[in-house]
């Protein structure tokens, strides 16, 4: 039996050194549906170093364009080439393909989440009013498509943008359930964690500013931050401005087994971005046997269940953030309680689990 064929574009492919959570994602579901009964091209943009197309986990993987124009090549790839897939899907992430406008081929748009508003504290104003109105143009020009959401949050951001979708299907992220565990022992004093890019919409900067007040409620307390990104040097000026260098480690970009023994090693994962479609970190945390404390935002409300999985703060009350964690560290049996309950629940989350999922979504877009 001829497998189908599918076209996956994204800005950027597994290899891509900006790679995220995003691709990580899409890559971990689609090669397992590669494996299977589907023969999925990858779609993203030229990257110096990489090849122009290569297999990758079994995938085509092609790069055309470039980072900042890749929408308009992607636009004219699908568009000349539509006719040999017979599914494209899309990911909606910042601004859109429209895909809808030149292609007749059956579609599915994922989508991680919609920046809206926030987009205004990352960017230049030129920028991100680009960016914002891009993804308002979504509801104008993608009524009736189907949408493939990464987390309820995001379903619900779709229905709230005005987008008006034949059908929204979720389907969450994955973990890797055999290679998430502890692998180091808790730290004395305590050690919190943050683990991502350091943009300014990831809000670090949220934790170092709590640090001053958190070592005076658990003396010794340490922040080690894992990442890179364009603003890791405003996050270090901070750092001297309120002086706790001493207790806020940089640990610039790591391997996956470091970040495995900083997860493990941690008592608390923060994560206080602005805006997040699910928060994969969080799940990852779980499963090393920490719990995350997370900005009560979309998405990370979904991977977080407060109080039962881990703890939800509100971005303004640094205060109430401080005095939460610092309960929570001094109250050892509360403490393992969540996270008995949060590795429970992330060793079901597993990507073969969710790739089922994601394999049903798609038998349902051919309909």
């Amino acid at each position: 039996m001829e497998k189908k064929k599918i076209l996956l574009i994204n800005w950027r492919d597994i290899k891509n050194p900006e790679a995220g959570g995003a691709e990580l994602y899409f890559h971990e579901l689609f090669k397992r549906l590669n494996a299977r009964s589907y023969e999925v091209t990858v779609l993203a943009h030229r990257v110096k170093g990489l090849p122009d197309e290569e297999t990758v986990d079994g995938m085509r993987t092609i790069r055309i364009g470039n980072k900042f124009l890749f929408n308009y090549s992607a636009f004219f790839y699908a568009r000349k080439h539509q006719k040999e897939y017979d599914l494209i899907v899309e990911d909606l992430n910042k601004i859109p393909f429209f895909t809808k406008l030149g292609t007749k081929t059956k579609r599915l748009h994922m989508v991680m989440h919609f920046f809206r508003k926030s987009i205004f504290r990352e960017a230049f104003f030129p920028m991100a009013l680009y960016v914002y109105l891009m993804e308002r143009a979504v509801a104008l020009f993608y009524k009736g498509e189907k949408f493939l959401a990464i987390s309820q949050s995001t379903a619900d951001e779709i229905a709230d943008m005005g987008i008006k979708s034949k059908w929204t299907e979720v389907v969450e992220p994955g973990i890797d359930t055999e290679y998430f565990k502890p692998t180091q022992p808790k730290a004395d004093p305590p050690v919190i964690s943050y683990v991502g890019r350091l943009m300014k919409y990831k809000n670090a900067q949220f934790v170092i500013n709590a640090m001053p007040r958190l070592r005076e409620l658990v003396p010794g307390i340490v922040l080690e931050v894992a990442g890179g990104g364009d603003y890791r040097a405003e996050l270090e000026k901070l750092v001297d401005k309120l002086g706790v260098r001493d207790s806020v480690k940089f640990l610039g970009r790591v391997s996956e087994d470091e970040k495995r023994d900083l997860l493990s090693r941690s008592s608390l994962f923060i994560n206080p971005s602005f805006k997040e479609g699910w928060g994969i970190n969080n799940i990852e945390a779980n499963l090393c046997g920490t719990i995350s404390m997370s900005n009560n935002v979309a998405g990370l409300k979904d991977s977080v269940v407060d109080g039962v999985t881990g703890l939800l703060y509100e971005n303004d009350d640094p205060e109430g953030f401080c005095q939460k964690a610092a309960a929570v560290l001094h109250d050892r049996n509360h403490l393992e309680e969540l996270q008995n309950n949060a590795k429970k629940r992330a060793l079901a989350m597993s990507w073969d689990a969710m790739a089922d999922k994601m394999e049903k979504v798609v038998e349902k877009a051919f309909v």
